[in-house]
């Protein structure tokens, strides 16, 4: 049987593309088994590549390793990741594996570790450097950060380069253990970075924990120029610039993260910026995306209903307050917004009930004593009114409306010098009515008010006539 040489070329090139596929899935499959914590069967998937003498087993042997290390059987373990480090066939993960391993049995290993730390930073670490360490506990990484600490003092290193690379690792490893300061002492002391963007990365998630926003834009923008092109490194720069009031850039920000990983938060936070954009209808688009692929993340529910508030569609508002309460009854500021809400389509009983939960589970929120405040200076209950009005000026005192409205109601209390006071407060702050009331008050002798027979209400039930100066819905 005579056969053409195309029939060849098409049967080669297919069994080829059938071995190449084979040997793809003990990757994909041992991978997948090891992401879902099955160390077992990926280790059964690893004997089975062996057999079949696959080609690349190093990349096998290192998710071995890190099977090994999770089933705590650490002489095996070792074994792999020494014949990777001696091989030079190791990785950043088996590194640590390594070092972890060797710390574990004492300070005769320090030498080794320090060896091994010292080569990891003179290159530049995997983009996946975090991700990994998230495998490592916390008590085998304390363990190397001391073995490393004690070889540089005993060996009294001061080589720039050396100490440069021992607290390149320093640095990943006090980051992941949350331990921020000595962290950022450790990275900025020594570090040259462009090697290094992880360390970009750090720096600008530290910057960001202490609020300086701008900075850390800068360094992440930094790690993302030099590599570290992760989905993390464009979502903290995309909260960056939302706080820095950068909304639009932000959501480009937030467009790549989407297009790396359609992840829930991404177009949580992009729905967030749409409200402060004002462009609710787009908010609402976003946070329908964000509940669609995680329906019990309190927080979408909570700002659609803000979206939804802004957009006078309260019925909708009051579903999503409600079910962000549901899921978690400690959601930020979502009493507040409910009270809010009830008070749009007059339940002011209600309303009241829900500022009173937001001062319980947020104390340190202004908003709720100022939402009462309000209230009861309009329904000219004066204690009550003055009580949390005074409490919303200790926690913010930037707040024109809160000293204009301890004004009226020392007003009606007729504490002339008093209401004149914070009428003044208020004017300093740009409140558009003080001046008036300082030139109708204060500078002119009012008749005295007529004296009214005050009104008792009996305590029926949760509606606006039962509340009263001494009693209170609690």
């Amino acid at each position: 049987m005579k056969f053409s040489l195309s029939y060849i070329v098409v049967f080669v090139v297919t069994v080829c593309s059938l071995i190449a596929q084979e040997d793809q899935d003990y990757k994909i499959r041992m991978r997948k088994a090891v992401d879902n914590s099955n160390f077992n069967l990926a280790l059964q998937i690893y004997a089975g590549a062996e057999q079949d003498d696959y080609y690349d087993m190093e990349s096998l042997q290192r998710m071995s390793c890190e099977c090994y290390y999770s089933l705590n059987e650490l002489s095996k373990a070792e074994t792999i990741c020494k014949k990777l480090y001696d091989e030079e066939e190791n990785s950043n993960l088996t590194d640590l594996i390594y070092m972890c391993i060797l710390a574990s049995k004492g300070n005769s290993n320090d030498d080794k570790i320090a060896e091994i730390a010292n080569k990891m930073g003179e290159y530049p670490l995997e983009k996946t450097i975090l991700r990994q360490m998230s495998l490592i506990s916390n008590k085998d990484i304390n363990r190397v950060i001391s073995a490393i600490n004690r070889y540089t003092v005993s060996k009294n290193i001061v080589d720039k380069e050396e100490l440069k690379n021992y607290k390149t690792i320093l640095t990943v490893m006090y980051f992941f253990n949350n331990c921020y300061t000595d962290a950022y002492n450790s990275s900025i002391d020594y570090l040259t970075m462009d090697n290094q963007p992880v360390i970009y990365y750090i720096l600008g998630i530290l910057r960001e924990r202490r609020q300086e926003y701008a900075s850390a834009i800068s360094f992440l923008s930094f790690a993302i120029k030099n590599g570290y092109n992760h989905y993390d490194a464009y979502l903290q720069r995309a909260i960056c610039k939302g706080y820095e009031g950068e909304y639009v850039s932000s959501n480009k920000d937030l467009d790549t993260c989407i297009m790396i990983d359609s992840n829930y938060y991404a177009f949580y936070v992009k729905g967030v910026n749409y409200c402060h954009l004002h462009l609710y209808q787009d908010a609402l688009t976003n946070f329908d995306y964000s509940i669609t692929l995680n329906d019990s993340f309190s927080e979408s529910y909570n700002y659609r209903g803000i979206a939804y508030t802004n957009l006078k569609e309260y019925e909708f508002a009051l579903r999503d307050f409600k079910q962000a309460l549901y899921l978690d009854k400690k959601t930020e500021y979502a009493h507040n917004n409910l009270g809010i809400a009830y008070e749009q389509i007059g339940r002011l009983a209600d309303a009241i009930e829900e500022y009173k939960l937001s001062i319980k589970y947020e104390p340190d929120f202004e908003g709720g004593y100022y939402n009462l405040g309000r209230i009861y200076t309009d329904l000219h209950l004066t204690s009550k009114a003055i009580k949390y009005l005074t409490k919303a000026a200790e926690i913010d005192s930037e707040i024109s409306d809160v000293y204009y409205l301890l004004g009226v109601n020392y007003q009606e209390k007729d504490e002339k010098e008093t209401a004149c006071k914070y009428f003044s407060l208020a004017l300093e702050l740009d409140h558009t009515k003080a001046q008036e009331k300082i030139d109708n008050y204060y500078n002119k002798t009012e008749p005295e008010p007529e004296k009214k027979e005050k009104k008792k209400f009996l305590r029926k039930s949760k509606s606006v006539d039962d509340i009263s100066e001494e009693e209170d819905i609690d």
